[in-house]
């Protein structure tokens, strides 16, 4: 929830559920999933406008999710790596695309279907930015058609943004 919060613009609710579930999560010990919560706030704080910290959750999530061995929040770990590198300022390209690569390849073999179109959109919006046109377009219809065949409408409509963005440059 705090992370579908984070992507309706509702940052600083996003950001005390997800703060709530990492406390619950080490008070309890249950730490099931606690990587994927800290990479949620990774989120949350890029979208706020909070580098470093988002680079320290981000680096954590990572670095939780290979000890517990939870490959799919690695997965996780790994795109939001790529999509802090890929908005820095000015933004590693070459990282962005390594990260974003590994996430895609571990999510293909974990069956990760809306994280392999979220790489793909990642990638898309990158190549664009590198300007490396028939590679954009190639990775955003692979979105495009991901989602919507997932019926996911709110990343389906980005996607489609990001396409036609690409298409005016």
């Amino acid at each position: 929830l705090g992370s579908a919060y984070a992507l309706q613009g509702r940052l600083a609710e996003g950001r005390a559920l997800l703060e709530e579930a990492i406390s619950e999560a080490i008070r309890t010990g249950a730490l099931l999933n606690h990587s994927r919560w800290v990479a949620g706030l990774s989120e949350v704080c890029r979208l706020a406008g909070r580098g470093e910290e988002a680079w320290q959750h981000a680096r954590q999530a990572l670095d939780l999710a290979r000890q517990l061995k939870e490959r799919g929040n690695e997965a996780h770990a790994l795109y939001q790596l790529g999509a802090l590198h890929a908005h820095a300022d000015p933004p590693d390209t070459e990282q962005a695309e390594a990260h974003y690569q590994q996430a895609l390849a571990l999510a293909e073999e974990l069956g990760m279907r809306p994280l392999v179109a979220h790489c793909h959109h990642g990638l898309g919006r990158l190549y664009h930015q590198t300007g490396r046109a028939a590679p954009a377009r190639t990775a955003l219809s692979t979105a495009i058609e991901m989602y919507r065949a997932m019926d996911m409408a709110f990343y389906l409509q980005r996607a489609g943004t990001a396409l036609a963005e690409g298409a005016e440059r």
